[in-house]
């Protein structure tokens, strides 16, 4: 098969899956997610069956994308640092903190799901405690790696970095837009009664079930394969279908969670991979003529931030 027949082929057969899922979606969205998360009513009160599979998918979902965005920001810090030795302590703290914030958050959803509390102050200090060794955890082992493989990682972490930012603020700015209520919500209001579906948004009512951040962020994995050089391009595929399997595995487990529906998952994913999809085009075109002028751009940014 010729390789543009192929990827016509590719269109038009993710453009028919992704028809069939929103019209499932459409007409089935509560019956879906009601049958996978085990909802049942007796005595008039509704209850979930949460597996557990699914609860510890949804803190894995947390942390893989955060410890992505994080050894991302630190490689692109330490090569800043050399570039610019003036301003190294500047750039290296710069970058730091992000990671760390990135850390603590992965660490107070992990706490929240697990229903761990402490008191305000207590729980605050823990976080930011435990935040501040992971970051540094990572920060050290960044710092492991031979100058010639960060030197190459720069490019892959710098254009992972902006997938992740554009994915975040793409996500949450729809799901504050569309206020759509999840179904463990529905649950602890014990009604069903505020459903609505993905087509009829709520408008800033508190809730954030469409799109389906852990699928978009989940998605983001799917930049790793581009992190591969050298002798190590020839994993690309195989990697490309373990990343595409924690997807189908995370997007699958919200549903199971009563998270999220599936219109909200078949979005998540659309729009991540979307921005994804782009990113890596973009770097393809960089990387197609090792175009420097990119990494001096990446890397004046980087000055303009910290001066």
């Amino acid at each position: 098969m010729k390789p543009q027949t192929k990827k016509t082929t590719i269109k038009l057969g993710a453009s028919a899956m992704f028809a069939t899922g929103i019209t499932l979606a459409s007409r089935f969205d509560l019956a879906i997610s009601s049958a996978l998360s085990g909802l049942s009513q007796q005595e008039n009160i509704f209850t979930l069956s949460v597996p557990k599979f699914a609860s510890l998918l949804e803190i894995i979902g947390e942390w893989a994308p955060s410890l992505l965005a994080a050894t991302s920001v630190l490689i692109v810090g330490q090569e800043g640092a050399k570039r610019y030795p003036e301003r190294a302590s500047r750039i290296k703290l710069t970058t730091f903190v992000p990671a760390t914030a990135l850390m603590a958050y992965a660490t107070s959803k992990t706490m929240e799901y697990m229903h761990f509390t402490l008191p305000g102050a207590l729980s605050a200090a823990l976080i930011a405690a435990l935040a501040f060794v992971i970051a540094a955890c990572i920060y050290l082992l960044v710092g492991k790696i031979p100058e010639k493989a960060k030197k190459n990682l720069f490019l892959p972490a710098a254009y992972t970095l902006a997938a992740s930012f554009a994915v975040l603020m793409s996500v949450c700015t729809i799901k504050t837009l569309w206020g759509r209520v999840r179904l463990r919500e529905l649950v602890d209001m014990n009604s069903l009664e505020d459903y609505t579906p993905w087509y009829h948004p709520n408008f800033f009512s508190g809730s954030h079930s469409f799109p389906s951040g852990h699928t978009a962020h989940a998605t983001l994995m799917m930049m790793l394969p581009m992190w591969l050089y050298g002798k190590g391009e020839k994993f690309r595929p195989a990697l490309t279908a373990v990343c595409f399997g924690f997807v189908a595995l995370m997007a699958f487990s919200r549903l199971a969670a009563g998270a999220h529906f599936l219109s909200d998952i078949i979005f998540g994913f659309l729009i991540a991979f979307g921005i994804t999809e782009t990113v890596k085009k973009s770097y393809d075109l960089a990387m197609s003529g090792f175009d420097t002028k990119v990494i001096g751009k990446i890397f004046d940014t980087l000055k303009s931030i910290v001066t």
